[in-house]
């Protein structure tokens, strides 16, 4: 239900801002419309018509559901034109001011309005409504005596291009964005290079807040993907750097700012660069408090405060920071299950596991397909380790029906890999020592261009490892991270 979906998106100060506008516009005191707006943010959304009207009334209920999402899109666009916005509207204000100014002939009022529009916008990078100020510098050129008429027209031509670079990134962003969810694991590095050659497309001192936070998502969606962030980092380091020295903008451009916090911090903890992801993890903590923002990143910086932990040997306190978490999402939930086959109990991750409901289709809907495979290879591994016989081959028989396909087309070699491994090594326990299979477990998770490999893929690769050799798979992992910091850690 799309009105449920908008309430849930809302933070805890915009839900208070909407109940204050129902209660200054609402004629009576028991409407139905705060009624039903309390139910849906306290979760209690079955039978809802029944819950407000006594009874089953489905008309009156999708009038009042209207209603209340009109009401709730004017205070979202109210708060925004107060807030975000307010240099556009001063901007723009200026702007048709000086228009009116040379229409009365006031000339030198005009002239300087129009400068002080010019200059806001160019401080907050507003290239669309420079176009609109040049435009109108243009149409009255006689009276900048300031300027040469070349050199107007030069300002204009760059803020053209200026702008004609946003738009062009911003029409990436979206073919890029498309062509992922069509096909989530095609090779999406060529994607983004054919894309951004498309666009001609490439990291300028130019681009703005909004089209350095598009270049970092799909640089970041891309490496997903492909498990690979080592191929970014270079690039990914060179955006982020452009915006530390935008500092005047982070204030107007909050939610694009922290969001690229987690993103960086993410693309360094993936390359193992845990002291950067843990200072950046920081500075997006300490700026979500108090923050309108802050609700929407709270899970990524439970999410990745916990994998830090996990990888620099502090797995008690990876745990203690999810189960402490008031969030209990499915990325947690999931991070939880993976930390307690770390210490090795497989009975608490196998309930956790139990409390996934959906199927997999609405989790690959809501989430990803990676996530998806993810959550099928963990459940598997849960279950050789319970000793399910039953179900370990039904399990393996369903990825195989469910996924098996899928990954042959898009050439997702390496999970097919992993999964007829671990089922030659369930198959055949009484030969899990020998070379062979050592041989080919090693060989499997080698990356042919010689990469250092994903710091995810390390858990699986050290879960098989730790069974054949009979070793603490925590223990396992933590010595493939300390004799990766020179080498790929297969090796």
């Amino acid at each position: 239900m799309l009105l449920i979906n908008l309430v849930e998106a809302l933070s805890a100060e915009e839900q208070q801002k909407v109940l204050k506008f129902l209660k200054d516009n609402n004629q009576r005191g028991d409407a139905k419309n705060i009624l039903l707006f309390n139910y849906i943010r306290k979760g209690k959304t079955d039978c809802l018509d029944e819950r407000i009207y006594g009874k089953p009334s489905k008309n009156a209920f999708y009038a009042l559901c209207n209603r209340l999402q009109e009401n709730i899109i004017e205070v979202i666009a109210a708060h925004s034109f107060s807030g975000e916005t307010s240099e556009e509207i001063t901007c723009l204000k200026l702007l048709l001011a000086s228009r009116i100014f040379f229409e009365k002939q006031v000339l030198p009022l005009a002239v300087k309005t129009l400068q002080r529009s010019e200059d806001l916008a160019k401080k907050f990078e507003l290239y669309s409504i420079l176009n609109e100020v040049y435009h109108t510098k243009i149409q009255y050129a006689k009276h900048q005596k300031s300027k040469s008429l070349s050199d107007l027209f030069n300002e204009a031509n760059k803020n053209l291009a200026s702008f004609n670079n946003e738009f062009l990134l911003n029409m990436a962003y979206a073919e890029i964005e498309t062509g992922l969810k069509k096909n989530p694991l095609q090779n999406s590095k060529k994607l983004v290079e054919n894309v951004f050659s498309k666009f001609h497309i490439k990291a300028e001192d130019t681009l703005t807040f909004k089209s350095l936070f598009q270049l970092l998502s799909i640089l970041s969606a891309a490496a997903k993907q492909q498990s690979d962030y080592f191929d970014i980092l270079g690039y990914s380091t060179t955006l982020f750097n452009i915006v530390k020295k935008k500092s005047h903008l982070i204030e107007k451009h909050q939610y694009y700012y922290l969001h690229m916090l987690s993103l960086m911090a993410n693309i360094y903890f993936r390359t193992k660069n845990f002291k950067k992801s843990l200072l950046l993890i920081g500075e997006l903590k300490e700026k979500s408090q108090d923050n309108k923002f802050g609700d929407i990143f709270q899970e990524d910086l439970t999410l990745l405060k916990a994998l830090n932990l996990i990888y620099t040997n502090q797995l008690k306190n990876a745990i203690i920071t999810l189960e402490d978490s008031s969030l209990k999402t499915p990325n947690l939930n999931l991070t939880l299950a993976v930390c307690f086959i770390l210490q090795q109990k497989h009975q608490k991750a196998y309930h956790l596991l139990k409390e996934f409901q959906h199927s997999d289709h609405w989790y690959e809907k809501k989430i990803d397909l990676l996530w998806v495979i993810k959550k099928n290879l963990i459940h598997i591994i849960v279950l050789i380790e319970l000793e399910k016989v039953d179900l370990v081959y039904d399990h393996f028989q369903s990825f195989y029906k469910r996924f098996g396909n899928r990954l042959k087309v898009l050439g997702e070699i390496r999970i097919l890999t992993f999964m007829q491994l671990v089922k030659l090594y369930f198959d055949h326990p009484e030969d899990n020592n020998s070379m062979k299979l050592k041989y080919q477990l090693e060989n499997s998770f080698i990356d042919m261009s010689k990469k250092p490999a994903d710091i995810l893929m390390l858990g699986f690769y050290s879960w098989i490892k730790s069974k054949i050799e009979k070793k603490d798979v925590y223990g396992v992992l933590l010595n493939i991270l300390d004799s990766s910091s020179d080498s790929n850690p297969i090796d």
